[in-house]
């Protein structure tokens, strides 16, 4: 049986790994889901993830019309595997005045962690995250501190500690 404080670790590494300043967007000027969509395909070719912006869009669109990855509580949690994808990222992006993303709680997204990854057979790392993710932001105050951190290395360090608990 593994240790819960090794547990811990290995849940925070996973996530840890795709954290980077780069892959951080700290106000989102779009207020609709596809054009959010669009500003987080661009934001992912700005940091070298990808070269292929709009049909990363595209796809994130099309995983969309499946079912709204918005899970309420003012998160969402677009995610696409992809040839198109140079690696595996994690883009944490924020709204202040809220994105309708047609969250299943109908509220507006004030937080939004784009997971991609290239597609793999078997990659278990890339589900992991996605779980990371929604453990990470699952209490009220974690998602209120990530909303109000005032530079990258701060939600780094929120989310870290929070998908650890």
């Amino acid at each position: 049986m593994t240790s819960p404080s090794l547990t811990a670790s290995k849940n925070a590494s996973s996530l840890e790994s795709l954290l980077r300043p780069t892959h951080f967007v700290s106000e989102l000027r779009s207020r609709k889901k596809a054009q959010a969509l669009d500003e987080l395909a661009a934001a992912l070719a700005t940091a070298g993830v990808t070269r292929s912006p709009e049909i990363v869009a595209e796809l994130l669109r099309e995983r969309e019309a499946l079912g709204s990855t918005g899970v309420g509580k003012g998160i969402a949690v677009p995610h696409a595997r992809s040839t198109l994808i140079a690696e595996r990222a994690v883009l944490v992006a924020r709204s202040q005045k809220g994105i309708d993303f047609d969250a299943t709680d109908g509220g507006p997204v004030h937080l939004v962690f784009l997971v991609v990854a290239p597609p793999m057979e078997r990659d278990p790392i890339y589900l992991k995250v996605l779980a990371d993710v929604v453990r990470a932001v699952r209490l009220s105050r974690t998602r209120q501190r990530l909303a109000d951190a005032p530079d990258f290395d701060t939600v780094r360090e929120i989310l870290i500690h929070a998908a650890a608990e």
